[in-house]
């Protein structure tokens, strides 16, 4: 069951059909699953072991997907970290998986360094671009030493293969445990809905470093023998020009912001966009509004699909049906292969069309009996995973309903967390830091409407009696401390605060506040 074993295959039975286009590079499939071995044996020359963990921290490039794989094929696991990160976000994720190994670009290897003397578990810094100086290793002259011959070691269906961050409502970042069958799972999954074949050409814009966008382009390409053009970074001229030239037929990543983008193009490239290659693109991270939908498939004669899911899935739970009605105001049906509930408070599963909390889990009978498989676990956090996988079924923390004909919709965000421009924002992680500031009495932090990006960040923030600050102070305090694109866009001084019995502040009246 070692995801690895799908390459292998490929590169047995394809050798020579293009596996991935980056830049003006075309890997074979050949080529792919040698480079990936070369790693694998680096890695073990360096005595990586099964088990053992081994931190990505690379922009989209296939030295990534290497890794990525070299490391399933010595059954070690890979732990993803986004690059937009800083020294103490990445020192965390470091220190919590006891990673042994990090494969990290040369641009952002000062954010590891930083933090180094203060990771005891971390032996190896592998550079990519760069040279092997000042305790770390060259990741090309690695791979450069290391043979391209190497067989996946057979894993158990239950073995771990991915580690991915999320950080929850309490803002500190939990670890998601994926299995390689669990991930397996989920691409025959994507395959039966979406009538994947090898004959597709599939296209990834969006950051590989998020486990939706990572599993959902590259990994299910691999799975289904697929060519995949993954770009360095989104561009609206690059992605219009790509799509046309290789003739994309399936985008299973992408947020609205792409495609407003595009909407925004100027005439002279315009004219020349040709969608008529593709029949899916699956939108994810916050709703594609109806009317850019209606738009572009009017214009360009593909479906858009609206897709609903998260890390600890992995990736998606549903998707709008492809084969009858859609209705715009859901998030879709629910895969065949896993069970949907909707339940209260107590955790009892409530009637069609009562609104609860979003729960996915197994079938109990039936073909798909026992075959969904969400995280195993959060890493280290036994009492979160407990808490995220009661009676087996993972709660979302979203509240929704199912209707009738089986369709899901989402009410509310119990975990208040977002979504900007695809990327996932944490209130919480951003008030931890805000009440750094001596002069900060209370403060909450929403969600605020934005065209472009979907959702961005405002603080309400109460100050101390005697104290004086600005709203520039607090936003460059964000910026300064965190990833860009949790910077703050908004903040309000406010004397009073929306309460509840228990007095806690009420976020979704400040929330109706801000929209107001």
């Amino acid at each position: 069951m070692n995801l690895a074993s799908y390459l292998e295959r490929n590169a047995a039975r394809t050798p020579d059909k293009v596996a991935l286009i980056f830049k003006d590079q075309l890997h074979s499939y050949r080529d792919y699953n040698e480079q990936v071995s070369r790693m694998a044996n680096g890695l073990r020359k360096l005595g990586i072991q099964r088990g053992d963990r081994v931190a990505i921290m690379l922009p989209n490039c296939p030295e990534f997907l290497f890794t990525l794989y070299g490391t399933f094929k010595l059954g070690a696991i890979a732990v993803g970290i986004n690059v937009l990160f800083k020294s103490e976000e990445t020192r965390y994720i470091l220190d919590n998986s006891q990673a042994s190994a990090i494969v990290i670009s040369s641009a952002l290897l000062p954010v590891v360094q930083a933090a180094r003397d203060r990771l005891p578990d971390l032996r190896h810094v592998i550079v990519v671009g760069g040279q092997g100086t000042d305790g770390t290793i060259s990741y090309e002259d690695l791979v450069q030493d290391s043979s391209p011959a190497f067989t996946a070691v057979e894993t158990a269906n239950d073995e771990r293969c991915m580690i991915f961050y999320t950080s929850g409502t309490t803002g500190v970042p939990k670890g998601a445990v994926h299995t390689h069958e669990g991930i397996a799972v989920q691409m025959e999954a994507m395959k039966e809905r979406f009538s994947i074949t090898e004959n597709d050409i599939m296209s990834t814009a969006l950051p590989i470093f998020l486990l939706s966008i990572l599993i959902l382009g590259p990994v299910e390409a691999v799975h289904n023998g697929t060519t995949l053009y993954l770009m360095e970074r989104y561009s609206a001229v690059e992605f219009v020009q790509h799509i046309k030239k290789w003739k994309v037929s399936l985008m299973l990543t992408s947020v609205p912001t792409m495609f407003h983008e595009v909407v925004r193009l100027p005439e002279e490239i315009a004219k020349d966009v040709d969608f008529s290659s593709v029949r899916y693109a699956v939108c994810g991270g916050s709703p594609m509004p109806p009317e850019l939908r209606r738009e572009f498939e009017a214009k360009y004669s593909f479906r858009f699909i609206q897709a609903y899911g998260g890390t600890e899935g992995p990736a998606m739970v549903s998707t709008d049906p492809v084969d009858r009605e859609r209705k715009f105001d859901s998030i879709g049906t629910v895969l065949p292969h896993m069970r949907v509930k909707i339940v209260d408070d107590d955790d009892n599963e409530v009637p069609t069309g009562t609104v609860g909390e979003i729960c996915s889990g197994p079938h109990t009978d039936g073909p798909y009996a026992g075959v969904y498989k969400p995280l195993k676990e959060y890493w280290r956090m036994p009492e979160a995973t407990a808490e995220a996988l009661k009676d087996g079924f993972l709660h979302w923390g979203d509240l929704g309903y199912l209707d009738e004909d089986g369709y899901l919709y989402i009410v509310d965000r119990k975990k208040d967390m977002i979504i900007r421009g695809g990327n996932n924002v944490y209130p919480k992680e951003l008030e931890l830091v805000l009440y750094e500031d001596p002069r900060v009495l209370e403060c909450a932090v929403v969600g605020v409407p934005h065209d472009r990006l979907g959702e961005v960040p405002k603080a309400y923030i109460q100050l101390r009696p005697g104290t004086q600050a600005t709203e520039q102070e607090f936003i460059e305090m964000i910026r300064e401390r965190l990833a860009k694109f949790k910077a703050l866009e908004y903040v309000e001084f406010v004397e009073d605060w929306p309460r509840n019995s228990l007095g806690k502040i009420l976020k979704r009246e400040l929330r109706d506040r801000a929209r107001a």
